[in-house]
């Protein structure tokens, strides 16, 4: 198969690689998921050759190309955009179905999520917790310690 890209396209291309395998690889150790690397190195293989050298290092042990330092700090504001809305997004959604499955218990959430329209239901324990957290960010979150 062959794809013809613009330069630009291509500079595009080897940010988005870069950050889909940065999502997908950067918690893992012993499970990297090699074919992400596989195809991000190919892409970075062609920017190098396309006069994209800026965002390419080449790792002499592997024998790959690489993302350069270059690119990582380029991608630096989008990667931290998605981390900090995706942290709040996560909050919200596990402290209102904390909140729920303690209202109504676990099976209940269960099957809310099993519904076509069940988080719905949810939408009350959501609110008050974006509510909370945009007019408060973590100043009033605390572990309480029961003994």
């Amino acid at each position: 198969m062959k794809i013809e890209l613009t330069k630009q396209q291509l500079a595009v291309l080897v940010k988005l690689a870069y950050l889909g395998n940065r999502m997908a690889n950067d918690w893992r150790t012993d499970d990297v998921i090699e074919e992400y690397d596989e195809v991000e190195s190919l892409v970075l293989e062609a920017a190098l050759k396309h006069g994209l050298g800026d965002y390419v290092d080449f790792d002499e042990e592997t024998k790959k190309a690489i993302p350069s330092g270059e690119l990582e700090e380029k991608m630096a504001e989008a990667v931290d955009f998605y981390a900090d809305n995706s942290f709040w997004d996560q909050l919200i959604y596990r402290m209102a179905d904390r909140d729920y499955a303690r209202k109504f218990g676990q099976e209940a959430l269960d099957a809310l999520y099993a519904e076509e329209h069940g988080t719905e239901r949810l939408r009350p324990f959501v609110d008050k917790y974006e509510k909370e957290f945009y007019d408060n960010g973590l100043d009033r979150v605390e572990i309480r310690r029961d003994h």
